[in-house]
């Protein structure tokens, strides 16, 4: 009985999604969008790969309706559409990939007619020049990466208007200057990568509204002052990484509510003393790294039956128990 109800419901799926695919099929691309990705594609010398969906007339065809990952690392580049707007007549286009394709130029002004656009990803290219101010506008960003490329200058105070976005990475590039206290406005983030990003200064107090933060990563920078307390309250945490940087001590003890934290490491931080305390909370723990810190204190002599530590670096003053190895 099981297997037969099984049957039913995906003979039923299959049903919507051709159902739908066949709709799709016969909208159409909103032309002011059609216009938009083919300048930006030509001032990139991008080229859709033949037989997986067209640049040169409906973009919204073939793997870029069929339900394809936008992940998958055989389409690149790569979009995708949602064809069920005005009754299934229109495709705008909601995600652009863009990946490690050795492409350059700039960040073209035609993105602001992707309104619909949720999804951009264009790491690892050689793109330059600051990030334009109208990237503010591009409002439905939920997924913004455009790491290791070239960019260079301020990060626009208008990046903290995409209210929406749940990841972002600026990380390995060559911006200069502070991050904008703005960005404490994109309360929804959950993965924040600033990794030799370039900038410098101290972590704006803003931040502390981004409760929602999971994985943040900001080593190697020159970001500067007090490691902020607020960070003890995102207690979502799961990855922090901030070594590589001018910090002042110590850390705070407020890190002991982070009790989801997976992996810490953190180093660089001078002109203040830090207890190791603040661990002994922490039994989800796998990757635990303090490097060039002032530490006091010992690791916690139950560390090796609570947690499963697989990586463990500390400074050599700190004794380990007998059944942990550095």
């Amino acid at each position: 009985m099981k297997m037969k109800l099984m049957r039913i419901l995906l003979l039923c799926f299959l049903s919507c999604f051709w159902f739908q695919l066949s709709f799709a099929q016969n909208a159409t691309t909103d032309p002011s969008e059609v216009r938009a990705l083919n300048s930006i594609f030509e001032q990139w010398d991008t080229q859709a790969v033949p037989g997986q969906w067209n640049i040169s007339g409906e973009p919204c065809s073939g793997s870029a309706i069929n339900g394809t990952n936008i992940y998958s690392p055989d389409i690149n580049p790569a979009i995708v559409c949602n064809c069920f707007y005005d009754n299934n007549a229109t495709c705008h286009i909601t995600q652009l990939k863009v990946y490690a394709l050795n492409k350059r130029g700039v960040f073209p002004k035609e993105f602001v007619a992707l309104r619909y656009l949720t999804f951009l990803e264009i790491d690892r290219n050689y793109f330059t020049v600051p990030l334009p101010a109208f990237i503010g506008n591009m409002s439905a960003l939920t997924h913004l990466s455009i790491g290791s490329n070239s960019f260079s200058g301020p990060i626009p105070k208008e990046l903290g208007n995409l209210k929406e976005l749940t990841y972002l990475d600026i990380g390995s590039n060559n911006f200069s200057g502070t991050l904008p206290p703005e960005l404490g406005n994109l309360v929804k983030l959950e993965c924040l990568y600033l990794d030799s990003c370039g900038l410098g200064g101290e972590i704006p107090s803003t931040f502390a509204k981004l409760t929602n933060m999971r994985i943040f990563w900001a080593s190697d920078n020159l970001f500067s002052g007090k490691i902020p307390d607020f960070i003890g309250n995102w207690t979502q945490l799961t990855d922090l990484q901030f070594q590589g940087n001018s910090f002042e001590g110590p850390i705070p003890t407020s890190f002991s509510q982070l009790t989801s934290l997976i992996t810490v490491r953190i180093g660089d931080i001078y002109n203040g003393s830090s207890s190791l305390d603040f661990i002994k909370n922490l039994k989800n723990l796998t990757d635990l790294k303090l490097r060039n810190a002032l530490i006091t204190g010992t690791i916690p002599s139950d560390i090796g039956e609570y947690r499963s530590l697989q990586k463990l670096y500390v400074p050599a003053n700190i004794s380990l128990s007998p059944n942990e190895t550095n």
